[in-house]
């Protein structure tokens, strides 16, 4: 419940062995305190605020938070609120949501906000649907995802740079000072339209410089869906993602906490990758996006 977290993922490889296809820290009392955000929901705005800082309706606001850009949604994120939880089933799938309700200015955030996160476990497939639903009593911003670690072979102790990635996305945001800058056709080593493995480029000059890996927004194309693949051909897993969101920010595990990982070992950079779909992070601050699409409404449905 703290979170609205994913704590495991466990799936069957090839040789119909269990294994987890999540990095998270084998002590639980550091999965609840670390600040890297293991498989938390991160809002109310996923990403970076310029400055941590924002205008709504002529009036300016400050996210509480020790990053200077607000990272996450700050210091007193949704990812670190104790939500209510609600498990039911049906014939389908087994169904776990979690509600919250955020007071106006928390962690510097205007409006009473109502939030929930509902996990759909599917019986007979291997599916999990994450749904996002938000109102709110003043015009806000929200722009909610999950940030959990994926590693298709968490035993293996080995890391990701040998998984191979898939984006349908042609455009892509680069970073300046960690915010979005722009959008740009993307370049051979940023693009992962044609299937590579995430090492292959990984270490480019221009991509460590900006962010010591990939931690970028990437635009999903009008046509063939907003869709990613991620694959690992030791153990044979695909993880397949589809989002109504427009974007994935992708996150290849750049900076670590000191600490043991469930393979029993300490993490280290590119252990794991984060695909983290959401709106263009930073709209609110981007002169280069019209559309404010985690601008929510009063009384508006955000989903």
């Amino acid at each position: 419940s703290l979170g609205a977290s994913i704590l495991d993922i466990k799936t069957l490889d090839y040789k119909n062995e269990l294994g987890s296809i999540v990095i998270v820290p084998k002590d639980k009392e550091k999965f609840y305190t670390s600040t890297s955000y293991f498989g938390k929901t991160i809002g109310r705005t996923g990403g970076r605020i310029t400055n941590g800082k924002f205008a709504l309706n002529g009036k300016q606001y400050l996210i509480i938070s020790n990053d200077k850009n607000g990272l996450h949604g700050g210091n007193d994120g949704l990812s670190y609120k104790d939500f209510d939880t609600f498990e039911s089933e049906n014939n389908e799938a087994y169904l776990c949501e979690f509600k919250y309700f955020s007071k106006d200015l928390e962690s510097g955030y205007p409006g009473n906000l109502n939030v929930s996160v509902l996990y759909k476990l599917y019986k007979n497939q291997n599916k999990l649907d994450i749904v996002y639903n938000g109102e709110c009593d003043q015009d806000t911003l929200l722009n909610l995802s999950n940030h959990s670690y994926f590693n298709l072979n968490v035993n293996s102790g080995k890391g990701i740079l040998d998984h191979t990635l898939y984006i349908n996305a042609s455009k892509m945001e680069k970073l300046e000072n960690m915010l979005p800058k722009g959008i740009y056709n993307c370049e051979e080593k940023y693009s992962f339209k044609k299937p590579h493995k995430i090492g292959d480029y990984l270490f480019d000059k221009e991509i460590i410089d900006s962010a010591n890996g990939y931690d970028f927004p990437y635009i999903f194309d009008d046509n063939n869906g907003n869709k990613i693949e991620l694959y690992d051909d030791v153990s044979k897993r695909k993880l397949i993602v589809n989002t109504t969101y427009p974007v994935v920010v992708v996150y290849t595990c750049n900076y670590c906490d000191d600490l043991i990982i469930n393979n029993d070992r300490k993490i280290k950079p590119y252990d794991a990758v984060c695909l983290e779909c959401m709106y263009h992070p930073n709209t609110i601050n981007s002169d280069f996006l019209s559309e404010k699409k985690d601008v929510l409404k009063k009384g508006k449905i955000y989903n």
